[in-house]
């Protein structure tokens, strides 16, 4: 170890940077007959310190217990999706046509400042408000569809006097993770 890597090593991480790393409940799929589907599965779960909804949606009768088992892998990969779909947010945020920026003007065209400084911190001259908007952006819903283009649809919404506006930023991606589109939706 040469000298400058104890200074590497001693670094401290800015706070602003630090991921937040949720832990999320597991549903129960014994309800699940792989040999007799419903079309639709819903739970509430604990996701940190949130309460986030996770649906099931089938097109087909039946499947067998590898897909099943496809599907809680993926599940248990939502935390690690969560994180990778903010980067995706922010990457279309960044873009010159942005859905991520017209869902965020929404809420600046819509909201007087009281209503904004209840959300965010008008003082804050750091940050632009669509910036410190998409910081409050909270999962709220994740909807498996294994017959889909895409796999999963994570819910994102901003929460009003303590509750999730149902205009809802909505990341659907694909088994893998990777991103098939982001959208708008109300």
């Amino acid at each position: 170890m040469g000298i400058f890597d104890l200074f590497k090593k001693n670094k401290k991480v800015p706070e602003n940077s630090k991921v937040e790393i949720r832990i999320l409940e597991k549903p129960d799929f014994t309800e699940i007959d792989i040999e007799k589907l419903e079309d639709y599965y819903n739970w509430k779960l604990n996701y940190g310190k949130r309460i986030m909804k996770l649906d099931i949606n089938f097109e087909i009768e039946s499947i067998n217990q590898s897909e099943l088992n496809k599907i809680l892998e993926f599940v248990n990969k939502i935390p690690e999706f969560d994180i990778q779909n903010q980067s995706y947010i922010k990457s279309d945020f960044e873009q010159d046509a942005s859905e991520v920026t017209d869902y965020l003007n929404f809420y600046l065209d819509e909201l007087d400042d009281s209503e904004l400084a209840g959300i965010i911190n008008l003082k804050n001259r750091n940050n632009s408000r669509n910036s410190l908007l998409m910081e409050k952006l909270k999962l709220i819903r994740v909807g498996i569809y294994p017959q889909a283009s895409y796999f999963g649809t994570f819910d994102y919404s901003i929460d009003i006097d303590g509750e999730p506006c149902n205009q809802l930023l909505v990341v659907n991606i694909k088994k893998d993770g990777t991103l098939d589109h982001i959208t708008w939706e109300s």
